[in-house]
């Protein structure tokens, strides 16, 4: 690969983290809604162009990541909205993402050993986590919630499956950036709104989902 088609496939990365970066302004000194909008969706459409440029849908697994990522990008603009209804659909667009994902792994192919290890592991954490998150929740969301927490600590037990079986560590990382990403969310919605939540949500988020884009130039 030549400098100049390394520095082109590479655009849609510094797209995204150039958005993230002045969004991530934006939550600091509390600028703007407008600003806040367009940089979080050009920077989930700049991870979308990097899966589309980095041939993710030219393989089974990468077209359940490629549908995670649109899945992704659907939600992250419906949790733009303060609204609760807005944060539910956006929460069941990140809900079906989180399938899709699991998708991927399975047709990788899952180590038994490994994905009952990680579920042994992740389910009690997860169980201390949204239990703290859930006296802050009621009705529709607390069943939300709940939901939510099993599949995405499932998806993070497939990924580790996904690692048995082939031994590979990048998509483990970006599932596992994923998940941590979210406790954060999580807590800027339901505990405390601060920006130290958007900092490592968001940063955490993204990196997670480049990761997923570029996984078919990755093999570790």
């Amino acid at each position: 690969m030549n400098k100049d088609h390394l520095v082109l496939s590479l655009t849609p990365v510094y797209v995204t983290l150039t958005s993230l970066s002045l969004l991530l302004v934006n939550e600091f000194y509390g600028y703007s809604k407008y600003v806040k909008s367009v940089t979080k969706t050009v920077a989930s459409l700049g991870f979308l162009y990097l899966a589309r440029s980095s041939s993710l849908v030219n393989s089974d697994q990468g077209s359940y990541l490629f549908w995670g990522l649109i899945l992704s990008a659907f939600g992250d603009v419906m949790l733009l909205s303060l609204n609760p209804v807005h944060f539910q659909i956006g929460a069941f667009f990140f809900l079906l993402a989180h399938m899709m994902y699991c998708g991927a792994f399975l047709v990788i192919g899952i180590s038994l050993k490994w994905f009952c290890f990680s579920a042994i592991v992740i389910g009690p954490a997860a169980f201390i986590v949204y239990r703290y998150i859930l006296p802050y929740t009621s009705g529709l969301m607390r069943k939300l919630v709940i939901t939510y927490s099993i599949a995405i600590s499932w998806m993070v037990a497939f990924a580790s499956g996904s690692y048995g079986y082939s031994g590979k560590t990048w998509l483990l990382a970006a599932a596992f950036l994923f998940y941590i990403s979210d406790l954060f969310v999580a807590r800027q919605r339901f505990i405390k709104r601060c920006f130290l939540n958007s900092l490592c949500g968001l940063t955490l988020y993204y990196t997670a989902q480049i990761m997923f884009a570029l996984s078919p130039a990755v093999d570790i």
